[in-house]
């Protein structure tokens, strides 16, 4: 389990429902090139997978969350 740091302004989705809104909003297809910045620990980056785009960059500045992004 991980602690939110304030001083990088972290908001963790949880909510599935809006995550897969988010996910539906975006155009989405083989042609697609996503960047996400923040992605935490890649609830909505799995969503994102699951969509087929081209490539996904996820950028994360915490490195704490990084071992669970690799295991994406």
């Amino acid at each position: 389990m991980f602690k939110h740091k304030k001083h990088l302004g972290q908001n963790f989705l949880i909510n599935k429902n809006i995550i897969k809104k988010i996910a539906e909003i975006g155009i989405i297809n083989k042609d697609a090139n996503i960047l996400e910045v923040g992605p935490g620990s890649g609830i909505l980056t799995q969503e994102l997978i699951k969509r087929d785009a081209n490539k996904i960059f996820a950028i994360e500045f915490d490195k704490d969350l990084t071992p669970d992004l690799e295991k994406i």
